[in-house]
């Protein structure tokens, strides 16, 4: 988590006492078992409309700083399985690091964490809301394991950064993996996002055939 209040999140009190008690042991390992996946989206905010994929910072952060790759789903056919639980994080000046449960059973902290779920896992601090996060949870039945959701059907656009400062060669549109991508039989469009005199410009694979521009929308 790059939320320094989401990374430690207190569940339980250890002040007076060296050694958890077994309701407290279950109760982080009950919050281990919780795994997640996260989008940038697009939103609207105070009127003005900000499209995922043109978020400049994450592009820095998560994109090899422009090396990556941008990959567009479309929400509506992500599939959840049963149990899984999705929805936009929100933002606040104060988001608390500890939270006491109430029930002090392992059946009942269980229950207690799903029926919290919002208040655990959907807030971050106002920092981060240029991040415009939807963020999918799932419980785990093993923490241990590596859980997947399946997104063949929901990927519509891959995106990749054309800018004219990556130098031939070193950007993904020039390597094999572009190619491959290029050729999948699915036929998914990769399109280039690229810095056009003064604003970014998103193009189809054909070059001058553009169909979003930062200063005046979609074509």
């Amino acid at each position: 988590m790059n939320d320094l209040i989401e990374s430690n999140r207190i569940v339980y009190g250890r002040i007076l006492k060296d050694e958890l008690s077994e309701v407290e042991l279950y109760a982080e390992e009950e919050m281990n078992r919780y795994q997640q996946v996260s989008f940038t989206q697009d939103q609207e905010r105070d009127g003005v409309d900000y499209l995922g994929f043109d978020l400049h910072t994450m592009w820095g952060l998560y994109a090899e700083k422009g090396y990556g790759v941008c990959l567009v789903f479309d929400k509506d056919r992500l599939r959840l399985r049963e149990g899984d639980y999705g929805g936009d994080v929100k933002y606040g000046n104060f988001i608390p690091e500890d939270y006491e449960f109430v029930n002090k059973t392992t059946a009942g902290i269980r229950s207690e964490i799903w029926d919290r779920r919002e208040e655990l896992f959907f807030y971050k601090r106002k920092e981060w809301e240029y991040e415009q996060e939807f963020r999918i949870i799932r419980r785990a039945e093993n923490e241990n394991a590596d859980e997947y959701m399946d997104v063949f059907d929901a990927l519509s656009f891959v995106i990749i950064c054309k800018d004219e400062t990556v130098e031939k060669g070193e950007s993904i549109w020039d390597g094999i993996t572009c190619y491959i991508l290029q050729h999948l039989k699915r036929g998914v469009p990769v399109l280039s996002y690229e810095y056009d005199l003064d604003w970014y410009t998103l193009y189809r694979d054909r070059y001058g055939d553009p169909i979003w521009a930062e200063q005046l929308g979609y074509y």
